[in-house]
C-alpha cells in the first residue's frame, strides 16, 4: 500500500538556522531518504517552495478564483512530502516517526487510493 508522508513545520525555523545547523538538518533528510531507498519503500518525494509562492484555486459559478497562499492561516505549512510503499500502516507510521520533520513539526500519514 502507498502512503503520503506530508511534512509540516514552521518555515521561519529554517531561516533562523546557522549554516552548520542547516547542513546537519539537510544531512538528516539525505540520510532518511537513503534509508527509504535502501528499504525499497521510496516512490517519490520533494521539498516544496515556501508558502509565499503558493496559489489556491477555486471555482464558483463556473468562474475561477485564484488567491495567494494557502486557504487556512496556520503557523505550520506543508514543506515537503514522501510517497512510500509499505505493507502496513504500522510500517508507514514507523517511517513517519523516523522523518527529521517529525522532530520539529509533524508528519501526516495518509493512505493513497489505488485504482
Amino acid at each position: 500500500m502507498q502512503y503520503m508522508l506530508l511534512i509540516y513545520g514552521e518555515e521561519s525555523a529554517w531561516a533562523n538556522l546557522s549554516p552548520d545547523q542547516l547542513s546537519a538538518e539537510m544531512g538528516a533528510y539525505f540520510a532518511y531518504t537513503e534509508d527509504l531507498q535502501k528499504a525499497g519503500a521510496l516512490r517519490g518525494g520533494d521539498e516544496l517552495h515556501p508558502v509565499a509562492t503558493a496559489k489556491t484555486v477555486s471555482v464558483s459559478g463556473g468562474k475561477q478564483k485564484v488567491v495567494d497562499g494557502p486557504f487556512a492561516e496556520t503557523k505550520e505549512t506543508l514543506g515537503g512530502y514522501y510517497l512510500i510503499e509499505v505493507e502496513t500502516q504500522e510500517e508507514a507510521l514507523k517511517w513517519a516517526a523516523k522523518c527529521p520533520g517529525a522532530r520539529h513539526g509533524r508528519v501526516e500519514v495518509r493512505p493513497v487510493v489505488m485504482r
